[in-house]
């Protein structure tokens, strides 16, 4: 299993529609024109984006690459999901319930996305140990967060009622 970041809009845009659909998209307009999930594999991801980028420099063409790969390949069902809400400072976990799909009808925006069981929609930030919050903090609309141990500790806060360990060892001292 791993634990993925996928972002809800550079200003939290998209936010309340993946809270509500229990969904998370991929949210690149230029690239919901056709359908990406028959796409095998990066090689594959990278010609498509390309194709729809045609006047991008490699580098970007290959950052955006690796995280459309990340969404349409690499996340796994039973996975876990982090959208940090800009909307309220909060939190977002789910478990990935769906391969990517896509939906030709829907809005450019919400053509890709996979199916999300929400396990908490509103963790404070506060309940993160920063180094976790740096992780989250990535450049990236989607990518994997596996420094420091990330998944098994957010997996930890779960059964934990949402504290890092070391936050709640840090509240009870606070509390006595």
């Amino acid at each position: 299993m791993s634990l993925w970041l996928v972002r809800g809009g550079s200003y939290g845009e998209h936010e309340a529609k993946f809270i509500e659909e229990s969904k998370v998209f991929l949210t690149w307009t230029e690239l919901a024109a056709s359908d990406m999930t028959s796409i095998a594999d990066y090689d594959g991801i990278r010609q498509h984006v390309a194709h729809v980028y045609p006047n991008e420099p490699t580098r970007k063409l290959g950052n955006w690459s690796g995280q459309v790969w990340a969404f349409a390949l690499g996340i796994q069902v039973g996975d876990w999901v982090v959208l940090p809400r800009k909307k309220n400072s909060t939190i977002a976990i789910g478990e990935v319930v769906s391969k990517c799909k896509y939906d030709s009808a829907a809005q450019g925006d919400y053509r890709h996305y996979r199916e999300v069981k929400w396990l908490s929609t509103d963790i404070p930030r506060s309940n993160f140990d920063q180094d976790i919050l740096y992780s989250l903090g990535a450049f990236l609309t989607v990518c994997e967060i596996k420094r420091n141990d990330a998944e098994a500790r957010v997996r930890a806060m779960a059964k934990n009622s949402w504290l890092a360990p070391s936050v709640s060892s840090v509240k009870t001292k606070v509390a006595i």
